[in-house]
């Protein structure tokens, strides 16, 4: 039975090979980060938790195949498997396999997004003669975008990862052990560390003009993780582990694996779901037409899979990426221009003809094109991810991301006014 770990590890890297961008910085660093957090308690045996867990979240891939619920339920399969043979495994490494995953980059990329530009106005307000326009800076004849890169996208996922480290190093050194609850906690307080570390860290470039692609702007980053988030955080993570930590309690092994027949039908049962899973994420997505949320006459349509609408003509490009349900990931501009080259400027919550958008300048070398955002079904349009999805689960309506790009801002408008009307 042992020989399910190897075969979880070819579906890994099989049916998730394009959904890890392997060589990130954040994924070599969970890599590296596990072997400190992981811990078993031989003396507790493993319970089902794991089991349920990935089959619940099999049958989630079941109703919406994305590469989130597969990996969900494949590490899942893993924990089981490892904790039947090893013992009873600790929180942190779960913790590490999510942060190191695109799914922490999603959530960090698309709902810290009004983070980000709150910290460009705090930022912009403690500057003498800085100007703010979205998330970007002028000052001293320098405009400076906070980007995720910049609000510490990277910089997220690197604290986090580094504050489990820290957690599972000093849980390991006094042999004292936080329940969940506290390591939450303790991880939301690495959160809060690295956004206040971020506010100074966008400060500093600014005021004194430190440019990206230059050492001192790394040096910057590097100083404001170190300093403002790590060694903080490390401090107080030694003095909540050895005020309320607990002792775990070393006991000589206490059951032997035996492979009985239930024991044998939940491992087969998982590597068939985890096979099935692997095999439909590495069919060819199905091309599904849905209703568009918006006027389309004049427009050239073109239907694309993972349930992207293309609408064209001579004035803008449009896409409409219908999100099934209210837990669904969408293609957020943010992320899909990002991979066309083209990176965000000034980007704005406005208010455009009594409609709230965000909108953006696309900027690729010397070409700029001009796009907006917002979420719609018909009947209801919201920018906030939140507003959205608790619209969308109270009521069971899909809604949709539309996104209008345009040569220029005059243009972006008059498309928009005649989609809405």
């Amino acid at each position: 039975m042992r020989i399910l770990i190897p075969i979880y590890l070819v579906l890994f890297f099989a049916g998730l090979q394009h959904f890890f961008d392997w060589q990130s910085a954040g994924f070599l660093l969970g890599l590296a980060a596990l072997p400190f957090t992981t811990a078993f308690d031989a003396a507790r045996k493993g319970s089902r938790r794991y089991f349920y867990m990935s089959l619940s979240a099999f049958v989630l891939f079941l109703l919406v195949p994305v590469h989130t619920f597969f990996y969900l339920s494949l590490i899942c399969a893993m924990a089981f498997c490892l904790e039947v043979y090893v013992g009873r495994m600790n929180l942190l490494p779960m913790l590490v396999l999510i942060c190191m995953s695109p799914i922490f980059e999603w959530w960090a990329n698309l709902f810290t997004f009004p983070i980000r530009l709150q910290l460009t106005s705090i930022a912009g307000n403690m500057i003498m003669g800085a100007k703010v326009e979205g998330n970007v800076i002028s000052c001293k004849g320098q405009n400076f975008s906070v980007d995720p890169a910049c609000m510490g996208l990277q910089m997220t996922v690197t604290a986090m990862l580094c504050g489990l480290i820290i957690i599972g190093g000093l849980q390991k050194k006094y042999r004292l052990y936080l329940s969940g609850g506290m390591t939450i906690a303790l991880l939301c307080v690495a959160f809060g560390l690295n956004v206040v570390g971020n506010l100074i860290r966008i400060v500093c470039l600014v005021q004194f003009v430190i440019m990206p692609g230059t050492v001192m702007h790394e040096v910057m980053g590097l100083l404001s993780l170190v300093v403002y988030v790590l060694l903080p955080f490390g401090l107080l993570c030694h003095y909540v582990i050895r005020r309320v930590g607990k002792e775990r309690v070393m006991e000589k092994r206490i059951y032997r694996i035996v492979p009985t027949g239930p024991l044998l039908l939940r491992n087969g049962i998982l590597l068939v779901c985890m096979s099935c899973a692997c095999y439909i994420n590495l069919r060819p997505r199905q091309v599904v037409a849905h209703a568009l949320p918006l006027k389309a006459k004049g427009y050239a349509v073109k239907h694309l899979p993972d349930n992207v609408t293309q609408l064209y003509n001579k004035e803008a490009l449009v896409y409409v990426k219908y999100i099934p349900s209210y837990y669904h990931s969408e293609h957020h501009p943010m992320l899909c221009w990002k991979g066309s080259g083209y990176t965000f400027e000034k980007v704005r919550e406005q208010v455009w003809n009594g409609q709230a958008l965000y909108s953006a300048e696309l900027v690729n070398g010397d070409s700029i094109l001009h796009t907006a955002w917002w979420y719609a079904n018909g009947q209801h349009q919201y920018i906030s991810q939140l507003a959205w999805r608790w619209d969308a689960m109270k009521n069971g309506q899909q809604y949709s991301l539309v996104n209008v790009t345009a040569k220029d801002e005059a243009t972006l408008r008059k498309v928009i006014r005649t989609l809405n009307n």
